[in-house]
């Protein structure tokens, strides 16, 4: 199994390299810090998994499409912050196979290694209900967002709600009546079953729109 693995964290990096060197199925090719070029570090290596370790990194999930679009042989096995579902449910929605958080035990790792080499995926016990949870919530918002299916002018006057404006400032930006922004108010009212402005805002904040 040649394993490359990613890590700004010197010592993490080097712990995790020093454990799979030991063992006699694993060989690690290669290690970096994670920078704008690591993606180019696997360039000419016979790489089957990847490892890195997200901790401290902003734009985690760009970095792991970034990476599967540009070696998409490669399995990828993440390490979350630990208590952070949704960072560990966004980096599986952008492709990565394992996913790992910092009080993983060693035979954790290897047998998420062998496990994404067979084509399977592999969540860290001890978090996997916590994240099958969020994913089951987070595809109960989309087939919700597909039902109420908003119009672009109505995703528009619900941005602006979210922002605070009136029905006035609205109707301004718009460049469209204060008379119209209150039936697209209305309107949404219906679509959201809410009883008024602020129940629109709560609802879309929800879904995520």
């Amino acid at each position: 199994m040649k394993v490359f693995v990613f890590s700004n964290q010197v010592f993490t990096r080097e712990g995790i390299k020093h454990y799979l060197n030991e063992l006699e199925q694993c060989e690690v090719v290669g290690s970096s810090d994670v920078s704008g070029n690591s993606l180019t570090d696997l360039e000419g290596k016979d790489v089957e998994v990847a490892i890195l370790d997200l901790a401290g990194l902003g734009n985690a999930t760009s970095i792991i499409r970034n990476l599967r679009r540009a070696h998409e042989h490669v399995r990828l096995i993440v390490f979350c912050p630990a208590d952070t579902t949704n960072f560990a449910v966004d980096a599986l929605d952008a492709g990565a196979a394992g996913i790992m958080t910092p009080s993983c035990r060693a035979e954790d790792l290897h047998l998420a290694v062998t496990r994404v080499l067979r084509g399977d995926n592999y969540v860290q016990p001890d978090i996997a209900m916590e994240i099958f949870r969020e994913l089951r919530e987070k595809e109960q918002q989309r087939n919700e967002a597909e039902r109420l299916r908003l119009t672009y002018r109505e995703n528009q006057v619900v941005g602006l709600l979210m922002e605070g404006k009136t029905n006035r400032q609205i109707g301004d930006r718009l460049a469209i009546s204060e008379k119209t922004v209150k039936h697209y108010v209305g309107v949404l009212k219906g679509k959201f079953c809410a009883a008024n402005r602020l129940e629109i805002v709560l609802h879309a904040q929800r879904l995520g729109l």
